[in-house]
């Protein structure tokens, strides 16, 4: 069924495996808009509400644990495909839904389908390519990652105004469902040394000891969990902030959210434009200055008693600005030294990403309704875990970057 020969470094490479990793933020950011709708829509309150968020970045964080020794054991492409599946059958429950917990019990079966796809993708990569050509192809994965939550809303906004929450979900079923049909036809198996240990318990938890203790992937992969713990915990809150408190419907959000676009474009060029004349160690130092600015530039105006939709955008923004210029450069240092393990590595790595996420979500829908600076608060706080990060990463002097 292999009749044609697919390059991560492809047109086609590139494209099925963005979008496979987009999938995972299509599941949040066509969501987002919807959610202060369904605090009437299924009678219940928006701290419940915030919870389908909750258990997507909790599932999606767990399973990636499994996905990755499930690819270095039995192979990238069948975990993939199977991940497909389960990201179409799970969408299709979350549109039927009849109740909210019926809705959040859904979006865990939709998680674990787009996980799948989200971490193995990673893997694909380093087994094709490597160095500085990895990060390069990183880049459009760190696109995606970046732009789906920037382009998503303003989509999921508008087919809410025009058909209903349920259309979003009807949405990520068509398109799960194309990218299913095409990688059964594209998709080869890039894992030339499936690992039939790989899933034993006790070698599981000893590759990810090796992991955690290494202060390349662990600084590298804080680095990038406290970015996207910023980013999940934005798209928790901001709809709370924007459409209920400040008044602005699913469609006004949807478009706000554009501006987010400039903030990755911008970050992305300078990557582009920068990023193999410094290198991957000098690029995260950069990106995690510009999360630290983005933390202070929400928490201070709140602290003032100020609060407006540029308070929230602009900063916003800036964080964009670090994830475009951070996230490859990250996801390329945590896996080149790992080639061995690369499913491992990958997996581990969206675990930290997604972990950081799920506790931003949480925290932000427990305590949102009683303390409303909640989100600036962690915007500063994980600003500043960002910059702690990069301090546990060796110099290119002291160990190969």
């Amino acid at each position: 069924m292999q009749k044609t020969v697919f390059r991560v470094d492809s047109a086609g490479g590139i494209a099925t495996l963005t979008l496979m990793v987009a999938l995972g933020q299509m599941a949040v950011g066509m969501f987002v808009p919807s959610l202060p709708s369904l605090v009437d829509y299924f009678q219940t309150d928006m701290g419940t509400v915030q919870l389908t968020l909750t258990v997507h970045f909790t599932a999606f964080a767990f399973f990636q644990l499994l996905a990755g020794p499930l690819s270095d054991r039995f192979g990238r492409r069948p975990v993939i495909l199977t991940g497909l599946a389960l990201y179409v059958m799970g969408a299709i429950a979350c549109a039927l839904a009849i109740s909210i917990w019926t809705l959040i019990s859904a979006r865990v079966l939709l998680a674990i389908g787009a996980c799948a796809g989200h971490a193995v993708s990673r893997a694909v990569i380093r087994d094709q390519s490597e160095g500085p050509d990895s990060a390069r192809i990183m880049s459009f994965i760190g696109m995606a990652m970046a732009l789906s939550p920037a382009l998503t809303p303003t989509i999921g906004g508008q087919l809410h105004g025009f058909f209903g929450w349920q259309a979003s979900f009807v949405f990520m079923a068509v398109v799960g469902r194309l990218l299913f049909v095409y990688s059964l036809l594209r998709l080869p198996e890039t894992n030339e040394h499936k690992n039939p240990d790989a899933m034993k318990l006790g070698g599981m938890l000893r590759t990810y000891g090796t992991l955690i203790i290494d202060r390349r992937f662990f600084g590298y992969a804080a680095l990038n969990g406290s970015i996207f713990g910023m980013l999940f915990a934005y798209q928790t809150g901001s709809p709370y902030i924007l459409m209920v408190e400040l008044g602005y419907s699913p469609q006004a959000y949807g478009l706000l959210i554009l501006f987010n676009v400039a903030g990755f474009l911008t970050g992305n060029i300078i990557t582009n434009r920068f990023g193999r004349r410094i290198g991957i160690y000098n690029m995260v130092r950069i990106g995690s200055v510009v999360s630290l600015i983005a933390g202070f530039a929400m928490f201070i105006p709140a602290q003032l008693g100020y609060v407006s939709a540029a308070a929230i955008i602009g900063p916003s923004m800036l964080l964009l600005v670090a994830l475009g210029i951070t996230v490859p450069s990250s996801m390329a240092g945590a896996l080149q030294h790992f080639p061995h393990i690369a499913g491992v590595a990958s997996a581990l790595l969206g675990f930290l990403q997604m972990g950081t996420g799920a506790v931003g979500s949480f925290i932000i829908s427990t305590l949102q309704n009683s303390h409303p600076l909640v989100m600036p608060d962690l915007f500063a706080v994980a600003g500043v875990l960002g910059v702690v990060s990069v301090m546990l990463i060796p110099r290119p002097g002291a160990s190969k970057d």
